[in-house]
């Protein structure tokens, strides 16, 4: 999306620092379409496909709804008929630990909107490194 390249720059250098300073051990990049089919063809989901089926499992065991920024909407083309594809925000953060999904950001809890840049600044004012916390 236009404009959308410096605020994931800036994304990638607040993650980075966060590593540098021992806040998160480490961070994964990956760069989607801005729409996907859902049905990928040849027998193959699409990797932005997983990673939503994922996050929307996560979303209803946690009481939260990722709907108003992944889309899925048909799509009527004559070259490939009926489609049925899934929109994707500019900008998504997905946060692990070691039992799996930690939170996924954008995500809206009915009342409130948690944006890309409020999980990482929640990431920032951690009291201490994922090393001490595990040393205590």
């Amino acid at each position: 999306m236009f404009g959308a390249n410096d605020q994931q720059n800036a994304v990638v250098a607040r993650l980075r620092e966060l590593e540098d300073s021992g806040r998160i051990e480490t961070y994964d990049v990956f760069v989607w379409d801005g729409r996907v089919r859902l049905n990928g063809g040849e027998g193959r989901t699409p990797a932005a496909v997983t990673a939503y089926e994922e996050f929307d499992s996560w979303a209803d065991a946690t009481g939260v709804d990722i709907d108003p920024f992944f889309t899925v909407r048909e799509r009527e083309s004559f070259v490939d008929g009926l489609a049925r594809e899934l929109v994707l925000p500019v900008m998504c953060l997905e946060v692990r630990d070691d039992d799996g999904i930690e939170t996924v950001a954008p995500n809206f809890d009915g009342s409130e909107i948690t944006t890309v840049q409020d999980c990482l600044d929640e990431l920032e004012t951690l009291d201490a490194s994922p090393e001490l916390v595990a040393a205590e």
